[in-house]
């Protein structure tokens, strides 16, 4: 009976033990062998709790800050510099404040973004905070009111993200003549899908496909793809995030007309590995990177590339870089509750 005992009592202990394990985030398996956490999200907003409060009244006895939280659940470091947060939806004179207490906001912190290290075990993305009104030391304060009344508080957050994705291309000293035991297969009916793997970010890479258009060339497409109720922003002239964060998220009609759906593309490797003949054509403005529109969130992309004559069977690993801004919102709804002069 008590060797019975102990037995149970050693087993739940192991459960425990292993169950202990995977929710700090130890490795339980062999490693990885994709390159990405993977997913669609990026920095997610949110409102503290009470802040502002569901209800307040209109005594002046009540103030309140509204705290917006950010947490990047994506895969690309965010400086908070390349953060913008507006708080919209009402009038700040009926608080206490003028609009320059409530456009504009930096977060604290830089955002450090989600992480997986080589033996599967992942780290989450930063979470910092933006209070307002600017400046964290005022609060807001309704004004009297006539009676109750509800408005809308929601936190505008512009940032620059970036996917990056990759895949691999199959190339074979034949691209026409294919053995059975060939390392890879270059096209089936014309084309093939192959693995593509994509940063988590709002906008991802899919649907790699290659095909064989001559004895030393091949072509490759594939997709762009907007996911999630978000806007995003590129403008023509910029290249990468680090080329500034000036037209973000414009508010102009005619400005946001002209960079809304937008997204720059790199395309990697390629221009510099010598296994290509160096003639990569993908219809952006510069061959291998350049700016495209997504039509209903979604583009559509298509290279050629020439290879060397003089090669080998090998897959080739192709990096593909998108860069844009992304406007999201997070919305709470405050009710003033009037109360009635007593005099």
């Amino acid at each position: 009976m008590n060797k019975k005992y102990y037995a149970i009592v050693l087993l739940v202990c192991l459960v425990l033990l292993v169950s202990a394990c995977k929710r700090s985030g130890a490795s339980t398996g062999s490693a990885p062998r994709t390159p990405f956490i993977g997913g669609t999200a990026g920095l997610t907003i949110n409102f503290e709790k009470d802040s502002p409060p569901p209800e307040v009244t209109d005594d002046e006895s009540f103030s309140f800050n509204a705290i917006v939280r950010l947490k990047n659940d994506g895969e690309f470091k965010v400086n908070k510099n390349d953060v913008r947060i507006n708080l919209v939806g009402f009038d700040p004179a009926d608080f206490g404040h003028s609009f320059d207490d409530t456009r504009e906001k930096i977060p604290d912190d830089d955002l450090g973004s989600k992480k997986r290290d080589a033996e599967g075990n992942i780290l989450e993305g930063t979470t910092t905070f933006a209070t307002f009104p600017k400046g964290g030391r005022e609060s807001f304060v309704p004004r009297k009111f006539s009676g109750n009344t509800e408005f809308t508080f929601r936190a505008d957050v512009c940032y620059a993200y970036k996917t990056e994705a990759n895949t691999k291309l199959c190339i074979l000293k034949d691209m026409i003549n294919i053995r059975d035991d060939s390392i890879c297969r270059p096209s089936g009916t014309g084309t093939t899908g192959r693995a593509t793997y994509s940063s988590s970010a709002p906008v991802q890479v899919t649907n790699f496909r290659q095909s064989v258009i001559g004895k030393d060339k091949i072509s490759f497409t594939f997709d762009i793809v907007l996911s999630g109720n978000l806007d995003i922003f590129w403008s023509k002239d910029k290249r990468t995030p680090s080329s500034g964060f000036d037209q973000a998220c414009p508010r102009d009609p005619r400005a946001r007309r002209e960079i809304e759906n937008s997204v720059g593309v790199e395309i990697t490797e390629i221009p510099t590995d010598p296994i290509f003949a160096g003639d990569l054509k993908c219809g952006l403005d510069q061959d291998s990177n350049g700016v495209v529109k997504l039509i209903t969130g979604r583009r559509t992309i298509t290279c050629t590339v020439s290879l060397v004559q003089d090669r080998l069977d090998l897959e080739k690993t192709v990096g593909i870089n998108l860069f844009y801004n992304v406007l999201d919102n997070k919305e709470t709804k405050v009710l003033i509750k009037h109360l009635a002069d007593t005099g």
